[in-house]
């Protein structure tokens, strides 16, 4: 990939740039200020020149669609969105303690009692996020942040997908450790079910400090996940290891459900840790994402009153899929007039990483943690090759 440097300016609107929070494939986040609150969020900065194929702007518009639409106190939210000639500018809800898997190195693993509350709120997050009709098949610590009142928080849309009423999708994405035996098999599955066995994944890794799979070659690690090929430590509870016994499930068919998840006895008396709904304090509507995009979108039938009100956020998959088609994704024109180029079929807008932990402006020093044999892991799909194909060696964790 073209080496692109990311250049900011002092500040853009009323958000002054701090230190950098993280870095990804496409993009840079960091902290800023809003003078007119004093509240700081985190700003992700993807360059348009890195944009440069209608597959990266389609998926980046996208997850921007997806984030606009998650308003959930289990979700990191989307602020405000700016741009100027060179950059997009996403203004995110900013999490000061970082993601879920440091927060898991550094205390080696997490007891039942800290990991219960914990995974109720993943599971709460991702149910919400499923009602929307949304699949986000990137699960996985690194994109499960922590407030400054020790919630969970999903973020990063960026492979996430609208689903049709049946759940299926048929793209093979994700990080492999955490992908599910149906995700890896080629063929159509539930992205539902899917997050499902990625959150098993999660708690495994949250009980014992390690992933379930020995494996380091990719075809090995596949044959593992397939079989259902792990083991689970005999000092967690019976209800611990019916839930991940359960959450884990080769079949998709028979494996847990969230509803039925959020019900198991090993969550029982778990209280949720924040409200179903929360009140919204930064709201950005559907026209704002359009602006964003230069698109207008009144080719969807939907009326004004619609377009300004709460209410009118969670568009129907069809809605949103023939948004998503370029069909109905006309260009705006850049003249004074503010009048409109006739419809086009030009597809659409894309993603880049995650929000990371707070890092400092000097680089820190690394450790290896030996008995956390996982990787962090990248935004880059699962490959459609064979996976017999010898895949390279994963490197150890480096924090």
């Amino acid at each position: 990939m073209e080496n692109i440097q990311i250049v900011e300016p002092p500040q853009i609107g009323p958000y002054k740039f701090r230190g950098t929070v993280g870095d990804g494939a496409f993009s840079v986040v960091k902290l800023v200020k809003n003078i007119e609150n004093n509240q700081y969020y985190a700003c992700k900065i993807v360059p348009k020149a890195r944009l440069n194929t209608i597959h990266l702007e389609k998926r980046f518009e996208i997850e921007i669609r997806i984030a606009q639409q998650m308003h959930h106190p289990g979700i990191v939210e989307l602020c405000d969105l700016l741009k100027d000639d060179n950059n997009y500018y996403v203004i995110m809800e900013f999490c000061p303690n970082g993601e879920l898997f440091q927060f898991i190195v550094d205390r080696n693993n997490l007891s039942e009692d800290e990991a219960k509350p914990l995974f109720r709120q993943i599971l709460e997050a991702l149910q919400y996020v499923h009602s929307h009709g949304v699949s986000h098949r990137d699960l996985k610590p690194e994109n499960l942040l922590i407030d400054n009142l020790g919630r969970i928080k999903i973020s990063d849309f960026g492979l996430s997908i609208f689903v049709d009423s049946q759940g299926l999708v048929k793209t093979p994405c994700g990080s492999p450790c955490y992908a599910s035996p149906e995700c890896i098999s080629g063929q159509l599955y539930d992205g539902m079910t899917t997050d499902v066995w990625s959150a098993g994944v999660i708690l495994y890794a949250m009980l014992t400090g390690q992933l379930p799979w020995k494996k380091r070659n990719q075809a090995q690690l596949f044959k593992q996940i397939k079989s259902g090929d792990y083991t689970i430590p005999d000092e967690l509870s019976s209800d611990a290891t019916n839930m991940l016994t359960r959450l884990l499930t080769v079949d998709p068919k028979a494996r847990i459900t969230i509803e039925e998840a959020l019900q198991h006895p090993w969550l029982r008396g778990c209280d949720q840790q924040y409200p179903t709904v929360r009140q919204i304090t930064h709201y950005v509507n559907i026209m704002k994402v359009d602006y964003f995009f230069d698109r207008v979108i009144s080719n969807l039938n939907l009326s004004e009153s619609q377009l300004l009100t709460h209410s009118s956020q969670n568009l129907s998959f069809n809605a949103m899929s023939k948004m998503l088609t370029g069909s109905a994704l006309p260009k705006i024109r850049q003249k004074t007039s503010q009048s409109h180029e006739r419809p086009t079929s030009k597809d659409v807008k894309k993603h880049s990483s995650a929000l990371s932990r707070v890092v400092s402006r000097q680089p820190s020093k690394k450790k290896i943690i030996s008995n956390f044999p996982i990787m962090r892991t990248s935004m880059k799909s699962i490959p459609r090759a064979n996976v017999q194909k010898p895949a390279t060696r994963p490197k150890k964790i480096v924090v």
